[in-house]
């Protein structure tokens, strides 16, 4: 079964080894916004293969209207099982950054779903901070699906498609 007959192939940059994503992005068709998500950790989607949560992402992009959808990851590192982070000897990538910053530069509304902290390595759950300082360089104000239990932005794989965006404030 095909969810998205009309969804034409993404674009993907993925590093020439396989291991780093650093940008997914789709021309949705619709007449709104570009839109932006940063989630944790690329999985196995491609620009043509989708897996859940890509698929999930879309169809939260499509009810925005959304023309444009690109999305940047906290890590580049690819892998199914966020575990795997922490095996990993760079799980950023060196080139994550500036494709973050891209990313949020470029588009229109920028959405923060990478949910709860605790499911990461000590050592790696701060993270995001950096993400927040990157996404302030560019002005861009961040939204989210909701706040988990630490205040970190609500993964979208679970959630209905009638939860509304917001505002996000980092935690302290």
């Amino acid at each position: 079964m095909t969810l998205f007959p009309d969804l034409p192939p993404g674009t993907a940059v993925i590093t020439a080894c396989g291991r780093y994503r650093y940008r997914l992005a789709y021309e949705l068709g619709g007449e709104g916004p570009s839109v932006s998500v940063g989630m944790i950790n690329p999985s196995t989607a491609d620009g043509v293969a989708l897996d859940a949560t890509m698929r999930k992402v879309i169809g939260f992009a499509r009810m925005l209207r959304a023309r444009q959808l690109v999305v940047w990851n906290l890590f580049a590192w690819r892998d199914k099982d966020v575990r795997a982070l922490a095996r990993a000897v760079d799980p950023v990538g060196p080139e994550n950054d500036a494709w973050t910053e891209r990313a949020l530069r470029e588009t229109e509304i920028r959405i923060v779903a990478w949910g709860p902290s605790a499911k990461l390595p000590a050592r790696l759950r701060d993270r995001w901070r950096l993400a927040t300082a990157i996404a302030a360089g560019a002005g861009a104000e961040l939204q989210c699906w909701g706040t988990a239990g630490d205040g970190q932005p609500r993964h979208p794989l679970m959630l209905s498609y009638a939860t509304p965006l917001t505002p996000w404030e980092r935690p302290e």
